[in-house]
């Protein structure tokens, strides 16, 4: 049994306020790596960890930022499809990444869909 870390949207929004964007990187962290340990059971590839990502996105200007952030859509669909779980609003990784720009419904959409991901492999 997996016990894996889920979150709710208005709380990482408060928490973000509060600690100026710090607990954003946790959360990611936390769903980077939720999503690879998903992915190793159910043999689908796993993606690099959040804190590598975000250093190389650095160097980079950005750009391996918005890659990772790309394929964290990616594997999360495939872990979806495999748990049989439906993914909100889009099965389209590039529509979640433009979804992941607006405020408010993108900290809902990747909650919703992480939260739903780990309910069906715990």
């Amino acid at each position: 049994v997996l016990k894996m870390k889920k979150f709710n949207w208005i709380v990482w929004y408060l928490l973000n306020l509060i600690t100026c964007g710090v607990y954003t990187f946790y959360v990611w962290h936390v769903m980077v790596k939720n999503n690879n340990t998903i992915a190793v059971k159910q043999g689908i590839d796993t993606i690099m960890g959040f804190i590598p990502a975000f250093l190389l996105g650095c160097i980079t200007c950005g750009i391996y930022a918005i890659i990772c952030q790309y394929k964290f859509f990616k594997q999360q669909i495939d872990i979806a499809k495999a748990s049989s779980v439906a993914v909100t609003p889009t099965e389209s990784p590039f529509l979640m990444f433009i979804l992941a720009f607006v405020p408010f419904y993108s900290l809902y959409m990747v909650c919703k869909n992480h939260n739903d991901v780990v309910d069906a492999n715990a």
